[in-house]
C-alpha cells in the first residue's frame, strides 16, 4: 500500500535521473582511465611517439576528456530524449562505449590507428546525436556541440600521430 507522500516528487526523479547518468558516465570515464597514462608520470609508450607541435600533454587531455563525460551526462539528462526517441538512449550508450574504449585501443593496444578508427565512429555518432538533441533542448545542444568540438580537435591529433608514427 502506497502512503501519501511516499511517492517520488518530479524534482526527486530529476535528481535521481541526473545521478544515474552521471554515474554511468563516471563508470565509463573510470574504465577509460585504466589504460590512460597516469598523472604520476608513468606514460609508458606514449612519450616515444613522434607528435605534432600542437599536441597537448596527456596531463591536459585526460582531465578535459573526463570533464566531457560529465557534459554528456548533463546533456542526455536535460533532453529527456531517451524517454521519447528510442535511438537516443542506444546511441548514447554506444557513444559512451566507443569513447571509453579509445584509451584501451590507443594506449592499451598501443595502436593510434585503432584509436583513430574509434574516434571516427565517435564523431559520426556524436554528430547524429547532436542533430537529435539540439532541437529538443538548446543547452543540451550547446553542451553536445562543445563535445563535438573536442572530438574535432582529437581527430586530427590522432590522425597526425598515425601519420608521424607509421
Amino acid at each position: 500500500m502506497e502512503v501519501e507522500g511516499d511517492a517520488e516528487s518530479p524534482k526527486q526523479r530529476q535528481v535521481h535521473a541526473l545521478a544515474f547518468f552521471a554515474g554511468v558516465c563516471g563508470l565509463a570515464a573510470f574504465y577509460a582511465s585504466l589504460y590512460a597514462p597516469s598523472g604520476a608520470g608513468n606514460w609508458g609508450w606514449y612519450p616515444r611517439l613522434a607528435k605534432p607541435a600542437w599536441a597537448p600533454s596527456p596531463a591536459f587531455t585526460g582531465p578535459v576528456s573526463t570533464l566531457f563525460y560529465l557534459v554528456l551526462a548533463v546533456s542526455i539528462w536535460r533532453t529527456g530524449a531517451f524517454r521519447t526517441v528510442p535511438f537516443t538512449l542506444a546511441g548514447f550508450a554506444g557513444l559512451l562505449f566507443l569513447q571509453s574504449i579509445w584509451s584501451t585501443l590507443f594506449y592499451g593496444l598501443q595502436s593510434p590507428l585503432l584509436g583513430l578508427a574509434d574516434l571516427l565512429l565517435v564523431a559520426l555518432l556524436a554528430a547524429i546525436l547532436w542533430l537529435t538533441y539540439h532541437p529538443i533542448d538548446k543547452l543540451a545542444g550547446r553542451l553536445w556541440l562543445a563535445y563535438l568540438c573536442w572530438v574535432a580537435f582529437l581527430l586530427p591529433l590522432n590522425a597526425a600521430l598515425v601519420y608521424l608514427n607509421r
